[in-house]
């Protein structure tokens, strides 16, 4: 992968680590505040609130034993951990200051960060048990030595205000943040252990003990939930949590000569280390020193990123994926959508491949999710993009096997769970929590099994001519054309039959016709074919009677799952979603409302103003 920041030289034989060329892993200047001097001191500031730390601990921990106090123990409990979790985070940081092996290309940074997270859980744990043995506490009262509490806890405090001065001094590393909170805690509960031993010693009252320790206990839990998310995040390769990671999309689409970005991934790879890899595709092989140039300049004035590894594609050249043609050849010449192509990494069993999607500009972080039916692609959606782009981020897939997707291997893998899988890793790539769903024929099955999903992101769905049940007569009229020879020398004559195929979708004018039917058709060989691989006719035609049936029942218990608004649009001389399945479907499912469209059969294309209303009032 070429970039903009690593050259690398590859080795002649395999070398251990201190063979290593340091080429591999050179950084520029702008790496200064990654380099060991700063990790040097952070490891000697860990060294010091260790040393006293420990020291202070034993006698804390016998103190708290012969006092009886539960505040004092909770105290020795603190300290004890604390001398536990130092250790871990000065290993971490020594480990972290390992040069890079060729089984560990990146470092070891994110030991530092797994050492934050060990501690927070030990921590959490430690709380846990205070806060029950206090309550304990109140129905079995313990006597405490009062002056031996107040003694011990003093010194203990003048302890832990020297080592959270300590570790204080290092603001950025999450590892000694970690420990500080740690620390932090300790020194609150040797703050409570004094008041508890003044107050027992004034007054002899024990509840005292008790009260401290569950609040000392709450008091310190808010941080350590805020290191574990922090860590939990870094060690899960999440987007750093000051970018956002679209704005970073978008801004990089905006620099003068990048015409597209896919394939875009930000995470750090050690703390503080921000880093950025991707694709982009542009005009002009020659101006790419000129466009990185102004990438790396932006990424790093707004974004702090300093490590960016971008592919750049000259528009037009070939690219293999993984033994698969990304597009058909007859693509080569023809462009159908509005916005831009995109491409999400997908996989059924060891096979990996590529789902294409079209997006329009995004207005805002709301989502619309547009899934065609059995034999029709993203395009289908060109008119309702148009319309709803000012409100959504309107994403239409070419489901896999059509359009400008892979193909797959294995023919019996068109079917829905493999479909519902695709699109389950697209809405994880566009980072989205919620979509709305708008699906023609197929796509509201997908739709329907993946809304009654646990934790589905949908949060509308539009239903479009589909339902648990299919009518046999639909069933034989798309076997008469799905899969089946279709191959004009003419493009006219390709398009006329294709109209014909299609007139159930409603009356169109020959320019609507175009708009719609037009990008199904592809040339390859100098013969005018449908865009899809005729093998997604194979699953479909190896459906027998049972199999029809156990599929239906399937259909209709995912439907009842299913708790969110729909909307049930049906053709009113539709021969696949019939009036009384519609109106089952309303019945067995509260969520559910419907709406007949006259005149039209098999689906609505959603391309006539009308229709586009209903979507537009529906999903506002």
């Amino acid at each position: 992968m070429s970039g903009t920041h690593h050259f690398h030289s590859k080795p002649s034989k395999t070398q251990n680590q201190s063979e290593l060329d340091p080429s591999l892993h050179a950084h520029k200047k702008g790496d200064a505040k990654h380099t060991h001097s700063k990790q040097a001191s952070n490891q000697n500031l860990l060294l010091i609130a260790l040393v006293l730390t420990l020291g202070f601990s034993g006698i804390d921990a016998a103190a708290a034993y012969f006092a009886n106090s539960l505040a004092l123990i909770s105290d020795a409990g603190h300290m004890v951990t604390d001398a536990a979790a130092l250790g871990l985070a000065l290993l971490a940081q020594i480990i972290s200051r390992r040069l890079p092996a060729p089984q560990h290309s990146f470092g070891f940074g994110r030991a530092e960060a797994l050492a934050a997270f060990v501690n927070s859980i030990v921590m959490l744990a430690l709380v846990a048990w205070i806060i029950v043995e206090a309550i304990s506490r109140f129905y079995d009262p313990h006597k405490v030595d009062g002056l031996t509490v107040t003694v011990v806890a003093a010194v203990g405090l003048a302890m832990n205000i020297v080592v959270a001065w300590v570790l204080s001094r290092d603001k950025k590393s999450v590892n000694t943040r970690a420990a500080l909170v740690r620390v932090i805690g300790a020194l609150l509960g040797s703050v409570a252990a004094l008041i508890a031993g003044v107050v027992i010693q004034l007054t002899g009252w024990m509840p005292m003990d008790a009260i401290l320790s569950i609040l000392v206990s709450l008091l310190i839990l808010k941080s350590i939930i805020s290191i574990l998310h922090e860590s939990y995040h870094f060690l899960m390769e999440g987007v750093l949590l000051h970018i956002n990671y679209l704005e970073v999309g978008t801004e990089l689409k905006n620099v003068p000569g990048v015409l597209a970005v896919h394939d875009l991934y930000a995470w750090e790879m050690t703390p503080s280390f921000p880093a950025l890899i991707g694709h982009i595709k542009i005009a002009n092989m020659q101006e790419r020193p000129d466009i990185m140039s102004r990438i790396n300049a932006m990424l790093l004035n707004k974004h702090g990123i300093d490590h960016v590894t971008l592919q750049p594609e000259e528009v037009g050249e070939d690219h293999d994926h993984v033994s698969h043609e990304i597009h058909n050849e007859a693509q080569a010449a023809n462009v159908f959508h509005d916005g831009e192509t995109c491409y999400v990494e997908c996989s059924s069993g060891e096979e990996r491949y590529r789902m294409a999607y079209h997006v329009s500009e995004r207005p805002s972080n709301k989502v619309l999710l547009c899934v065609h039916g059995l034999t029709r692609r993203g395009s289908d959606f060109k008119m309702l993009a148009q319309a709803m782009c000012k409100a959504y981020y309107v994403v239409c897939p070419d489901i896999v096997g059509r359009g400008d997707s892979d193909r797959l291997s294995n023919p019996m893998m068109y079917a829905v769970p493999q479909y519902v899988s695709d699109l389950a890793a697209l809405v994880k790539k566009l980072g989205m929590s919620q979509v709305d769903w708008f699906a023609t024929s197929m796509g509201g099955l997908i739709g329907m099994v993946y809304a009654a999903m646990p934790n589905s992101p949908i949060r509308r769905m539009l239903i479009n001519d589909v339902g648990p049940r299919i009518e046999p007569e639909a069933i034989k009229r798309l076997g008469s054309y799905v899969g089946q020879p279709f191959a004009f020398a003419n493009r006219a004559d390709a398009l006329d039959r294709l109209n014909e195929i299609c007139a159930s979708f409603g009356e169109h004018t020959p320019q609507e016709w175009e708009s719609y039917n037009g990008p199904m058709l592809v040339q390859k060989d100098g013969k005018w074919i449908m865009h899809y691989n005729p093998d997604i006719s194979v699953p479909f035609a190896s459906v027998n009677p049972i199999m029809a049936k156990a599929g239906e029942m399937a259909m209709w218990h995912a439907f009842k799952q299913i708790h969110i608004s729909m909307l049930i649009v049906r053709g009113g001389n539709s021969d696949l979603l019939s009036a009384a399945t519609v109106a089952k479907m309303c019945k067995v499912n509260p969520y559910a409302r419907s709406i007949e469209i006259p005149n039209v059969g098999h689906a609505p294309a959603f391309a006539k103003p009308e229709q586009i209303a209903l979507a537009k009032e529906f999903f506002s």
